[in-house]
């Protein structure tokens, strides 16, 4: 096959990415290994946190945080976004919007989420809906979280009546991932205390009742 044929690898276009510490910050702290997927090459791939550095390779690692289906195009876009060695408001939503949902489901399948002591010390609602909001503050993702037959279930798109919603920015996402990976992290009980404790303030500058609409 002509060399120029050959079509184009995730692996070698993330790698080509000029990684800076703005860059590697926004990372930091979401997930130390996560598993990739690419639809339409069917590659298979390991992202791990380095102390400076995003490190990229081929193959899905034996143990990893989180696993994540992605498509080319996210690939071809996130090298647009970093391009300048940064990222802002605009292009943080834009990589939000693709590991909204899928990194939600990852994170809601870990055990301590469906305790009953977790879901009672911090009020946890049974059905919530969750909006991804855009730089106009326009509604560009939604998801729904379900609580059913002790697990929770993580829905594309909202439905029923929901107990609490959620309208959250890329940075609000950032914010939240990275604290509760802390207490996945951490697996202690008072690590998931003091997110606990984190979740219950934060909660409300992101978040609204039914009466309060």
């Amino acid at each position: 096959m002509d060399e120029a044929a050959k079509p184009e690898k995730a692996v070698d276009l993330w790698r080509a990415i000029v990684q800076t510490k703005e860059i590697v910050e926004v990372f930091k702290g979401l997930f130390d290994v996560m598993a990739i997927t690419i639809e339409e090459t069917g590659e298979e791939l390991t992202v791990r946190m380095g102390e400076d550095r995003v490190n990229i390779d081929p193959g899905l690692p034996d143990e990893y945080d989180f696993l994540v289906p992605i498509k080319l195009e996210n690939v071809h876009n996130m090298v647009v976004h970093a391009a300048d060695g940064r990222l802002d408001a605009f292009e943080i939503w834009r990589i939000i919007r693709v590991l909204f949902t899928p990194l939600t489901r990852e994170t809601m399948r870990n055990p301590m989420m469906a305790k009953t002591l977790l879901r009672k010390l911090v009020g946890i609602e049974d059905l919530i809906h969750v909006q991804l909001l855009g730089p106009e503050a326009e509604q560009v993702g939604q998801h729904t979280l379900a609580f059913a037959g002790g697990q929770w279930l993580v829905l594309e798109g909202l439905h029923g009546l929901a107990g609490r919603t959620f309208a959250m920015t890329g940075e609000d996402c950032i914010t939240y991932q990275k604290q509760v990976f802390r207490a996945i992290k951490a697996e202690t009980f008072m690590g998931w205390l003091s997110f606990a404790r984190w979740y219950v303030k934060w909660r409300p500058g992101v978040s609204s009742l039914p009466r309060d609409s």
